[in-house]
């Protein structure tokens, strides 16, 4: 009874660190050029607690009254400075209640600004909100978006823990590096033509006969292929030209099937490459809102898009070159079994 007894002691203690730490807080930062945005994720019953007061749990955006109240809160709690102890200017924006989280949050948007002189990429920052309130209550702090650190929105990168009462922390994010946010987007690029499903079968499905016919023909494939992804990224991911998933998704097995089709019997011959073209601007239209999603703008939006692109050319020439490989060491063994075979009178 005693062991039995232990063993329920820490399952209990098990589920709660566990609850404890899904409703913890998040800091997001995103760095820009001239200030640093910042993204703040508190749940609303542990905040409700630390205000002493009840909370609306309603999805519309917070306003009016309680705005103002939540702002003077936070604004209170959190305090960036640099590493000679000046403050940095702190405005809050937008907040709203995210309903798709579980628990759910309170969002709020933040800009710091360093004071003159001071770099956006270095100081300290003082972060508390609830924890003040709650000791022991965690809260992740994590870099969502740094161009010139290499951190794209699809991986943020966790670099503290706060979980005592002003928790402080050094926040460093080194000198200038443009290419490494190239190579973050680049690198994108590759995980997500790898993870591409049924558009990489398509573009497989096209290539397959193209490679036993001429490596020429699978080069301008290839290109095409490249190219009408380009094309579809450059008009999809700023958000000036958008096609809902769904449609993209019929699409896509609609040119998969007539490329399946091709290969048996050609339905195109000699059009191949402008099908090719049609079929890669299905796929940069699909792959537009992972390049969107990063929430970069301006000059870090253009260099990503091509970025990008050139990933996903890398992961589909792979595919290309290995097909070819397979085509090439196929021949002999074709014109081998067809020796066995009886003349055709």
């Amino acid at each position: 009874m005693s062991l039995l007894l232990r063993l329920v002691l820490a399952w209990l203690a098990l589920a709660w660190s566990g609850s404890a730490a899904a409703s913890g807080s998040e800091v997001l930062l995103e760095f820009r050029d001239d200030a640093v945005l910042a993204e703040l994720r508190l749940p609303l019953h542990e905040l409700a607690l630390a205000l002493g007061r009840p909370l609306p749990a309603s999805p519309l955006p917070v306003r009016g009254r309680l705005h103002a109240e939540l702002a003077r809160y936070l604004g209170a709690h959190i305090d960036p400075v640099t590493a000679d102890g000046r403050h940095w200017w702190v405005e809050f924006a937008d907040m709203r209640v995210a309903v798709d989280a579980d628990p759910r949050v309170l969002v709020a948007h933040a800009a710091l600004v360093p004071p003159a002189g001071a770099s956006p990429r270095s100081f300290v920052l003082g972060y508390d909100a609830i924890a003040r309130e709650l000791p022991g209550h965690p809260i992740r702090l994590a870099i969502r978006n740094d161009w010139h650190g290499g951190v794209l929105a699809s991986h943020p990168a966790t670099i503290a823990l706060l979980d005592a009462p002003r928790g402080r922390v050094a926040v460093d994010r080194g000198p200038d590096d443009a290419w490494r946010g190239w190579l973050a987007a680049c690198r994108l690029g590759v995980r997500h033509a790898a993870d591409a499903g049924r558009y990489l079968l398509l573009l497989l499905v096209l290539a397959a006969p193209a490679a036993v016919r001429s490596p020429a023909l699978l080069a301008r494939i290839g290109a095409a292929f490249a190219l009408g992804q380009t094309l579809a990224l450059l008009a999809g991911a700023p958000g000036w030209f958008r096609v809902p998933a769904d449609i993209l998704d019929a699409l896509a097995a609609g040119a998969l099937a007539l490329a399946a089709v091709h290969a048996v019997r050609p339905l195109f011959a000699g059009g191949e490459t402008w099908y090719a073209t049609g079929s890669g601007l299905l796929y940069g239209l699909a792959a537009a809102g992972t390049v969107g999603a990063l929430n970069l703008d301006g000059w870090q939006l253009a260099a990503a898009i091509p970025a990008f692109a050139a990933g996903c050319a890398l992961a589909q020439a792979a595919l290309l070159a290995a097909t070819l490989s397979v085509a090439v060491a196929a021949g002999p063994l074709v014109r081998r079994r067809a020796a066995w075979l009886p003349a055709r009178r």
